[in-house]
């Protein structure tokens, strides 16, 4: 029989594999949702802080998570459309022959699936905040291709029919130009409806652990945990 001192060595090695066991189970859930990139490009002209660019090259990528697209109904020209929208983590512009800047605006990407249109823009101030559900448009692609996509998978890459553009901003009556860390952002033109451009666009999922991963490594330590119990019991029992 082991004395409540030797039997107490058993526990730290067997509460070990019990927090793992109960950390794994608390995050195999979460393998549903993914992080996701979305990237944009086409060629425009404007201006970024006291820099003038004309026909550049300009790629919006913007980062964010499947978890966090939500959908709701919006007006566009008179007409009620269900859109889906994900709030970006992170969003950045690469303008040729100037470099690449982040936008520091909260920003969105949004999918017209009846449409196949996406759309990023910037969260428009709705009471003193910003809003997912109204943006205003800095990148544009509508494709048949992306009829029935909600912004939660990877696709393309798939080049149509976009733009890229912003409305005129920063002067009287107007909406501020886009804050970037090299300086406020604007364009020479908006984006048209129907759009007249080339845009491309794609998206890409971070990879993840499948759910049978999790169950898998949590099979293992628990064989690891009962094992051990076994090999420590035995070793005891013939000291005693």
């Amino acid at each position: 029989m082991l004395s409540k001192a030797k039997a107490s060595g058993l526990r730290p090695s067997l509460c070990v594999y019990a927090g793992l066991a109960i950390a794994i189970v608390s995050l195999a859930p979460s393998a549903q949702a993914a992080a996701i990139t979305y990237d944009m490009s086409g060629v425009a002209s404007g201006t970024i802080g006291s820099t003038t660019f004309t026909n550049a090259a300009v790629e919006f990528i913007g980062t964010g998570n499947t978890a966090d697209v939500s959908s709701f109904p919006v007006v566009i020209s008179g007409n009620s459309v269900m859109v889906f929208g994900n709030p970006l983590q992170t969003f950045t512009v690469t303008i040729g022959g100037v470099g690449t800047a982040t936008i520091t605006d909260p920003s969105a990407l949004w999918t017209i699936p009846a449409g196949g249109d996406v759309l990023f823009g910037r969260e428009d101030h709705v009471g003193g905040a910003p809003v997912l559900d109204s943006i205003t448009g800095l990148g544009l692609i509508t494709s048949s291709s992306l009829a029935g996509y909600e912004g939660m998978t990877a696709v393309g890459p798939i080049t149509d029919s976009g733009g890229i553009g912003f409305p005129a901003c920063g002067g009287v009556g107007q909406d501020p130009c886009v804050d970037t860390t090299l300086g406020l952002l604007s364009f020479t033109t908006n984006i048209h409806f129907p759009p007249g451009a080339e845009t491309t666009f794609d998206a890409t999922l971070a990879p993840v652990p499948e759910p049978s991963s999790y169950w898998e490594l949590l099979t293992g330590l628990l064989g690891l945990a009962v094992g051990s119990t076994f090999v420590k019991s035995r070793a005891l029992s013939k000291r005693q």
